[in-house]
């Protein structure tokens, strides 16, 4: 008897309307197999008689759906027939030219038309017609497709461009997520539903990202970042992993780079190049490999383009301060000003956003490395306004340092101004003046206020502060119209909104419906007049920052391998471990109990315990982590349990000075902003964990010494 096959698409759809026991909309069968639902209308016919032949059919309802309905009611017995059927894999252009990309990208020999014919089950015209669209693709990454009678077709370019474009073909088809758990090995079991062409393009590719070779290079840059001193970004981090991997199967194809003599000799002198010299020894070692010189100045140039650029006292690439940095972004800033006639000169955020992406960024264009948006697209379909004035922007930035950016990064720079522009908007609608608080003012507040900032663009959030220090006077000058607190707050003259530091659903809805009861009452105008600083001034409040720093320093604290089995335990061996006498010591614990029992704060998605008191226990503030041997068991306000990982520990005085509380917030608040620093807490040393902290709290005094000294 002959075989009969069955399209995959078609089986496709067979198995979602069998795995239903009631009626499905052709909406949700698209929807499910990410397709069309006129997609899914032209292959019900076939649907339809593949039933026939089990002695079923197809009943539809309008405005209801469709159904089995026969013989074969037993919807198990009719996944086992479709399982023993045969399918035909029909491969769209899109799929086809991946294949093909991928085919030509990783061989060095000419590929014969017939090998696509068989491979794709199409003729040669169609594959003729498919390498046309991958012409156009290659053009753009600077290699040439050949097409020789007889021969076949192959790719042609610098070494440097073939690679680049493997690895773009692997950021075009392959959700950066899924590349960066495949690394920690941490892939969902139901992921996110993606497209057939992900699917082939990983079955394409990813077997150059084999796990073992993955999980080796790892483990060398693990210790790459202990030489560079600094942590990657996660992006930065997979975007290593899969050059070097990338790197090692072209040095076995005897496929080397070459590098401009010049950059080369620049690289020598470089802490990266020295990273990358010991870096590629641990790869030779481990893969049996050579790799030239050139090939450590290719890997220190990546490792270059990689650093965070996290604004800290060290020089950055391309012999650019940060004080020059500095001024770059400033111009940024001046010229979007005058292009949108909107005031963004005192915009912190944007600011530090500006420094932090500029540093890292212009070391990848001057060592003509490939910058790469995910976002480009979106960006210049729906805020092509956006790219036009950043396009304006970067002007300046190319007068500066001689060099033309590109459409990809003027996309990211779109980005920055955009959400600052956003948050000067308002003119039509009410901006409600807030405090945020919490017990202390150090600790959840501060995860508070970065959610409702991202929430609500209509609040704007005036200070963050502890609720024992709200005073009726502060609230009348400021024009305070509300309160947004995780504890409540006795006899205020303005509304108080009670949240949980997680800001959960119901949290947002209050906040909501305070708004809008707001919406028709007279706004309270703050009649606070702001004070002039003269440099005085300027230099005594830059001296109380200074001695913040300083005092954060001095009494940082990690503590390791704990052998706690609870939060409870936990908080007894911290302060246990604090320099105090035992009486203090037991406040303290009665200190971190209390305001743990008032609600605690745990960030499941990272493993994040934040423990915070302000006591009497203590006349200095202490700041830390501790690391559990073990995981501890945990679970956030929503119920979501997860492993407690590390603990962040903050124990202030009762007496604590706004400069203090505000250095310690912004530290917290970065390290729960920034994942990439968390995994940096969780897996480094008390020696770079300090290192860290020390960048982030030059991060903050520089952001002051600019507010305070800015043109």
């Amino acid at each position: 008897m002959q075989e009969i096959t069955i399209q995959l698409r078609v089986k496709n759809i067979l198995q979602r309307i069998c795995n239903e026991n009631d009626y499905i909309t052709v909406t949700e069968i698209a929807r499910g197999l990410g397709i069309s639902s006129r997609t899914v209308l032209r292959e019900l016919p076939a649907v339809e008689k593949w039933l026939v032949r089990k002695g079923c059919k197809l009943e539809k309802k309008a405005g209801v759906g469709i159904k089995v309905i026969g013989n074969c009611e037993d919807h198990h017995q009719m996944m086992q027939f479709l399982g023993e059927e045969k399918e035909e894999k029909i491969y769209t252009p899109k799929e086809r030219q991946t294949i093909i990309c991928s085919e030509l990208l990783q061989n060095q020999d000419p590929v014969k038309l017939y090998t696509f014919t068989r491979i794709l089950n199409i003729t040669e015209g169609t594959v003729s017609s498919d390498l046309d669209k991958v012409e156009e693709w290659l053009n753009q990454h600077k290699l040439t497709l050949v097409r020789k009678q007889g021969l076949g077709v192959y790719i042609a370019g610098e070494e440097d461009d073939i690679r680049k474009g493997l690895i773009s073909l692997i950021y075009d088809n392959i959700n950066e997520n899924y590349l960066f758990g495949l690394l920690r090995e941490n892939i969902p079991e139901q992921p996110v539903p993606v497209s057939n062409t992900e699917l082939i393009a990983r079955n394409r590719l990813l077997h150059l990202l084999d796990n073992n070779t993955i999980h080796q290079l790892e483990e060398l840059v693990r210790g790459m970042e202990h030489d560079i001193g600094q942590k990657l970004a996660d992006s930065a981090y997979v975007g290593l992993i899969v050059h070097l991997a990338i790197a090692i199967q072209r040095i076995i194809q005897n496929e080397d780079i070459v590098m401009n003599r010049q950059l080369m000799e620049e690289l020598k002198q470089s802490k990266e190049y020295a990273a990358a010299a010991k870096l590629a020894l641990g790869m030779e070692s481990l893969f049996t490999i050579k790799i030239p010189e050139d090939e450590i100045g290719y890997i220190a140039m990546h490792i270059k383009g990689t650093k965070t650029g996290i604004i800290s006292g060290d020089v950055n690439t391309s012999n650019i301060y940060n004080e020059d940095l500095v001024k770059l972004a400033n111009a940024i800033i001046k010229v979007a000003e005058t292009e949108t006639g909107k005031f963004l000169s005192q915009n912190e955020k944007l600011l530090t956003g500006l420094v932090n992406h500029l540093g890292p960024a212009l070391s990848r264009l001057r060592m003509k490395l490939e910058i790469r948006n995910p976002l480009y697209e979106e960006i210049k379909s729906h805020y092509p306004e956006l790219l036009e004035l950043a396009g304006k922007c970067v002007v300046v930035v190319e007068k500066q340092v001689g060099m033309k950016i590109p459409e990809q990064e003027i996309g990211y720079i779109a980005m920055h101004l955009g959400a600052a522009i956003e948050k000067t908007e308002g003119i039509s609608k009410r901006i409600y003046r807030v405090f945020v608080a919490c017990a202390t003012g150090i600790g959840t507040s501060q995860l508070l206020a970065a959610k409702i900032e991202n929430e609500f663009d209509n609040i704007n959030i005036v200070e963050v502060t502890s609720a024992l220090d709200i005073e009726e006077d502060r609230l009348r000058e400021q024009g305070i119209e509300f309160i947004i607190s995780t504890i409540d707050i006795e006899k205020c003259i303005v509304p108080v909104v009670i949240v949980n530091p997680l800001l959960l659903g119901a949290d947002k809805l209050n906040i909501t419906k305070l708004l809008e009861r707001l919406k028709t009452t007279y706004r309270i105008q703050p009649h606070f007049k702001k004070k002039a600083f003269n440099l005085k001034d300027k230099m005594q409040d830059l001296n109380h920052y200074g001695q913040a720093v300083t005092e954060i320093l001095d009494h940082f604290f990690v503590i390791e391998d704990s052998k706690a089995g609870s939060i409870d335990a936990l908080i007894h061996e911290v302060s246990e471990d604090f320099p105090l006498l035992p009486d203090s010591q037991s406040k303290l614990e009665l200190a971190l109990k209390a305001r743990e029992e008032k609600g605690g704060t745990y960030i499941a998605e990272y493993g994040i315990l934040l423990l915070h008191c302000r006591t009497e226990a203590v006349d200095q503030l202490y700041f830390g982590m501790i690391k559990p041997a073990k995981d501890i068991p945990g679970s956030n306000a929503e119920g979501i349990k997860s492993s407690v990982r590390v603990a962040l520990v903050i124990a202030a005085p009762e007496d604590c000075n706004k400069y203090l509380l505000e250095t310690v917030s912004f530290v917290n608040g970065m390290l729960i902003e920034r994942p990439e620093l968390i995994r940096l807490l969780m897996e480094r040393t008390p020696e770079e964990a300090f290192d860290e902290l020390s960048n982030i709290l030059d991060e903050f005094y520089k952001l002051k010494h600019n507010k305070y000294f800015s043109d």
